[in-house]
């Protein structure tokens, strides 16, 4: 009779189920507030519209929190990427027409700019 002193490790231990994520996180770290502190540590991870343990964990590995962005402000963004297309094919305009004509064109984009930046 043989006596086995450590399970066969090429035999996977999982047989089903959602796969593992590549970023798991099978370490922990408790950290204890009191409820002023837990209260005032919620309330800024909300404001960057995060969770409490990615506000955390942010403010530890970097020092500063980056916040998500606002759905609010992806259509905004989204014009400023279409106004920063333009004006790269002006740019680009400008290489091969001259500047008087990319000059009428800027100020249009311009105007558009500071539009979309004042709302």
């Amino acid at each position: 009779m043989q006596v086995s002193s450590a399970p066969d490790q090429s035999l996977p231990t999982r047989r089903g189920g959602r796969p593992r994520s590549p970023e798991s996180r099978p370490d922990r770290a408790t950290v204890r507030f009191t409820k002023i502190e837990y209260l005032a540590v919620k309330r800024r991870a909300a404001t960057a519209r995060l969770t409490v343990a990615e506000y955390c964990r942010q403010a530890v590995l970097t020092g500063r929190v980056t916040p998500t962005l606002d759905p609010a402000a992806l259509p905004a963004l989204h014009e400023m990427r279409a106004l920063a297309n333009t004006l790269n094919q002006l740019v680009n305009q400008a290489r091969g027409d001259g500047m008087r004509s990319v000059a009428i064109k800027a100020d249009g984009l311009l105007d558009q700019l500071t539009k979309l930046l004042a709302t």
